[in-house]
């Protein structure tokens, strides 16, 4: 397998720019290496991307250098897959949390009979920021780790449960609407 190994030096001021970097690099998925520099494995669009945070760097008056590796030992393969894995373990639990979240704030709702267009709109802006984030933790997964499963699970879980809650909401609504003035 070939990998790309990318090594920058941007001055320590203004720290922004480092910070901007980093958080590029974390984006894409890259793994931090004990040596400073960042790791994935060689593939579209990663090469794509590695080469723009490259001219980023250089644009914003640093020095870039990319590598392909070419060989690892079996063993350091497998460590740097391992610690990619576990990257992505680590975030789909922090995703996991959100959907129990989620699914929680709905099972409130619904037992505190909130049926109202704007607690719906609340509830589908959660739903839509975790999925959001297990989107852009997809394109970083890889080697498709375990926990992958369990998030899918949990959305659609949380999907269904959202659709049910927006239709008694809509029920409801509608026969508050239609019921004929008592007064």
């Amino acid at each position: 397998m070939e990998w790309l190994l990318f090594t920058y030096w941007l001055p320590a001021e203004p720290s922004r720019k480092r910070v901007f970097v980093w958080r590029q690099l974390k984006k894409m998925g890259a793994l931090s290496t004990e040596e400073g520099g960042w790791l994935l494995p060689k593939r579209e669009p990663l090469s794509t991307n590695i080469a723009d945070i490259a001219r980023s760097v250089e644009e914003m008056g640093g020095t870039t250098n990319l590598y392909t590796v070419t060989h690892f030992s079996e063993a350091q393969e497998q460590r740097a897959i391992a610690r990619f894995q576990q990257e992505r373990e680590r975030e789909y639990a922090e995703i996991i949390k959100e959907c129990h979240k989620t699914l929680g704030h709905i099972e409130r709702e619904r037992q505190e009979q909130q049926f109202n267009f704007e607690e719906v709109e609340e509830l589908e802006g959660d739903l839509e920021k975790v999925k959001r984030w297990y989107s852009e933790a997809g394109k970083r997964d890889f080697w498709e780790v375990n926990a992958r499963n369990e998030v899918e699970k949990l959305i659609r879980e949380a999907e269904a449960s959202l659709a049910d809650f927006t239709q008694k909401t809509y029920e409801t609504l509608q026969n508050t609407q239609q019921e004929p003035d008592t007064k």
